[in-house]
Parts: structure tokens; C-alpha cells; sequence
């Protein structure tokens, strides 16, 4: 847990804002299509303890999956690039 915290806190202001809009749009915060939204939200409601904020969230890494899946993304293709596959 102290890696992904460490890993979340060295992650530049936009990285941090595009990670929590990612989440809140895995829970069904915002959809999709309200990315834009998202993303004005997270960067108004940032805090210097994003990391905090995100590990917080008992869901966090299904709430990263849906929102990517939501935005298109497959998981299990970022995981066969990252392998080489």
C-alpha cells in the first residue's frame, strides 16, 4: 500500500486530477461523456493529499477498471503491451 501511495504522491497535478475523474467515473460519479466535468471537478477539488483521498476509496481499483473500461480502454490489452505480448 505504501508503494501506491508514494507511486500516486509522485504523479504530476494533471496525472493526480485525471486519476481521481477516472475513479469517480468508475462509480458512477460521472460518465463518460462528462469526462470534461470530471476533470474541472477533480482540479477544483484537489487536495495536497491525493493519494489519501484515493487510497481511501475501499473500491478503488474496480472504480479504475470501470472508468477505463467506460472510456474505452481494456485492461487486459495495457496489460499484454506492457508484457510484450
Amino acid at each position: 500500500m505504501a508503494e501506491l501511495k508514494e507511486f500516486i504522491h509522485d504523479l504530476n497535478e494533471d496525472e493526480q486530477v485525471s486519476l481521481v475523474a477516472l475513479a469517480w467515473i468508475g462509480r458512477g460519479s460521472f460518465s463518460a461523456d462528462e469526462l470534461e466535468e470530471a476533470l474541472e471537478t477533480a482540479r477544483s477539488e484537489r487536495t495536497n493529499r491525493t493519494e489519501d483521498y484515493l487510497i481511501g476509496m475501499p473500491l478503488l481499483p474496480d472504480y479504475l477498471e470501470e472508468g477505463l473500461d467506460a472510456l474505452g480502454y481494456s485492461v487486459e490489452d495495457a496489460e499484454d503491451d506492457a508484457m510484450g505480448d
